[in-house]
């Protein structure tokens, strides 16, 4: 193949994973972002009502999901996704749900106080 088609396909893709991440993500509620310049990390949330592929629930059960991801120039070039499964008691009012209540049940690069502690240990190395 040419060259120059190698690269308007792989630009292609690029743009179609963009696109895709974007919409997938855009109505998340933002948690936090870290950076400036080119390179941005960002969290988001979600808490709905979800069933997942080979659950062996009947019901779709409340779950809080996060998205970790990296984004150069505004485009998204990675992402990791983080899900738990909340109690049956917050099926009631999942829309309710604040981003602080089930925070300890992430790992820790998917909670609210995550980049604050990057900046603590790097100031203690000094």
């Amino acid at each position: 193949m040419h060259p120059l088609i190698l690269v308007l396909i792989a630009l292609l893709a690029l743009a179609a994973r963009t696109v895709q991440l974007r919409l997938r993500f855009a109505a998340w509620e933002p948690l936090w972002r870290f950076g400036s310049g080119p390179f941005t990390v960002d969290l988001r949330r979600h808490a709905g009502l979800a069933r997942l592929a080979g659950d062996s629930h009947e019901f779709p059960l409340p779950r809080e999901f996060r998205v970790l991801s990296l984004r150069v120039g505004g485009i998204p070039v990675w992402s990791q996704v983080a899900m738990v499964s909340l109690p049956a008691a917050v099926d009631e009012r999942i829309d309710q749900v604040p981003a602080t209540e089930f925070d300890p049940l992430f790992d820790r690069h998917f909670r609210l106080s995550w980049p604050r502690q990057r900046v603590r240990l790097a100031a203690r190395a000094h």
